[in-house]
């Protein structure tokens, strides 16, 4: 009697306590979980791999699907700016790397510039048969070998920016001369891996040097130059000039092209650009009279605008 009535007073008070229990919940709102935590989705090991331990991620730091997120991505676009007799060419991308390709398109090398290509060319800097290169942008002119490593000595930094460039060949008997046109108006000539060239005399005219051309008409060369003033100079392979001529430009800052068309004898040769007003015209280094471009001149303009703007 007395057993069986203490345990019917057990469970009267279990069956009260849960039911107290289970009035408290519903009143307050609140369910009991659903899952427990070994019954949750596991979640990828790769999302959580950053994660440090005892940290929660709340559902604000994850971006869903439809949400844009900025990639931090940089971009460069590579332009062919040179291409060589043999069809290996050189490409530069916005960041100033330029890279050498075989003529099936495939890498050779790389090397990092300081500013857009003004030229590229392929001495045979140590008269050994493989060609080098020179790569020349308006900070620096860089020699390298077939490989392209750079080649100790073969390097060119001068006081004033470059403005302009020609590889000279006088005799094409393979000893080049490069020369640099300065914004301050000199002249510099060196040979071999980066010598000065004895003898050279040239002196500078104040204004940056647009233009530098060998010219050969008949049995005499000349090397003409064009500054930002438009005076146009033809001179001797020492840098002095050799004749006078009339022919003289608009002024013009920046780049300027010129094209030539060479003769016989250098009086009726002729220098070819535009005038202020955007008209292609052509002069004669003899009379120095503008008279309009020719089609074939014209054309001879086209090409060399298209150089200047492929190095911009």
């Amino acid at each position: 009697m007395n057993a069986g009535g203490t345990t019917f007073w057990m469970a009267l008070v279990v069956a009260l306590c849960l039911a107290g229990g289970s009035t408290w919940a519903f009143l307050s709102g609140k369910k009991a979980p659903a899952q427990t935590a070994m019954d949750r989705a596991p979640i990828a090991l790769e999302e959580t791999a950053d994660i440090p331990a005892g940290v929660v991620q709340s559902d604000a730091e994850v971006p869903s699907a439809d949400e844009d997120v900025e990639a931090d991505v940089t971009f460069s676009f590579a332009n062919e700016v040179v291409r060589f007799e043999d069809d290996v060419y050189l490409e530069q991308d916005d960041l100033f790397m330029v890279t050498c390709r075989n003529p099936a398109g495939d890498r050779m090398w790389d090397y990092e510039m300081d500013a857009p290509l003004i030229t590229g060319v392929r001495p045979d800097a140590n008269d050994d048969g493989p060609r080098e290169f020179l790569l020349v942008d308006a900070r620096q002119g860089v020699g390298l070998d077939p490989e392209g490593r750079p080649i100790t000595g073969f390097n060119f930094k001068p006081s004033e920016a470059i403005t302009s460039f020609a590889m000279v060949d006088y005799e094409g008997d393979g000893r080049e001369r490069y020369l640099f046109g300065l914004a301050d108006g000199r002249i510099l000539n060196y040979r071999n891996l980066g010598e000065l060239t004895p003898g050279w005399k040239h002196s500078s005219k104040g204004r940056g040097v647009q233009a530098i051309a060998h010219l050969r008409a008949g049995r005499k060369d000349y090397i003409c130059t064009v500054d930002e003033g438009g005076v146009v100079m033809l001179l001797k392979r020492n840098g002095q000039r050799r004749v006078r001529t009339p022919v003289q430009l608009h002024q013009v800052a920046g780049s300027r092209a010129v094209a030539f068309n060479v003769r016989a004898d250098i009086g009726s040769s002729t220098i070819i650009s535009r005038d202020a007003e955007g008209a292609a015209q052509s002069r004669s280094f003899g009379d120095g009279i503008a008279r309009p471009a020719s089609a074939s001149e014209q054309q001879l303009l086209e090409a060399a605008e298209g150089r200047i703007y492929m190095e911009e």
